[in-house]
């Protein structure tokens, strides 16, 4: 009777890999382009500060906000910023890149990662990144939706 000896390379082929696990991506890599100074201005601020903000009555005038120490820095579409200080009675919430946006580039957004509801001034609805990228996507889903067939 022959033994037969396994060879390395046999044994290392017959191993199976684990699944490669799905890449997390960091969610500010899914946020628009903006002029290389505004990034530089909100460069700071982690993905867990920032916030989505959706309205059916947005100008479109201006895209972004920083809002921190008693500071408002807005970011319009021309690409221009201005920096003012803000009254204490109309801080937001809790400083945080604000991000006005339409209900199709939120929906984009949270195809890719997860959004949640975030406190607000009530004047639109608010969100941010959720924890986990994959986590339960179904009522901001609706909301989003909603908010889209009202800004049609």
């Amino acid at each position: 009777m022959e033994t037969r000896q396994l060879d390395l390379v046999d044994y290392l082929a017959g191993i199976s890999a684990p699944p490669a696990a799905a890449p997390q991506i960091n969610p500010l890599d899914l946020l628009p382009r903006r002029p290389k100074a505004w990034e530089r201005l909100v460069a700071h601020v982690p993905d867990e500060d920032v916030r989505i903000s959706v309205s059916s009555t947005w100008t479109r005038v201006v895209v972004e906000q920083l809002r921190e120490d008693g500071r408002g820095d807005l970011l319009f579409a021309t690409g221009k910023i201005r920096s003012d200080e803000v009254p204490p009675d109309l801080i937001w919430p809790e400083p945080c890149r604000l991000i006005l946006m339409t209900a199709a580039s939120a929906i984009r957004i949270h195809e890719r990662w997860c959004l949640e509801d975030a406190p607000g001034t009530g004047l639109s609805s608010t969100f941010r990144f959720a924890r986990q990228q994959h986590a339960d996507r179904a009522t901001v889903s609706r909301q989003l939706h909603l908010l889209g067939e009202e800004q049609s």
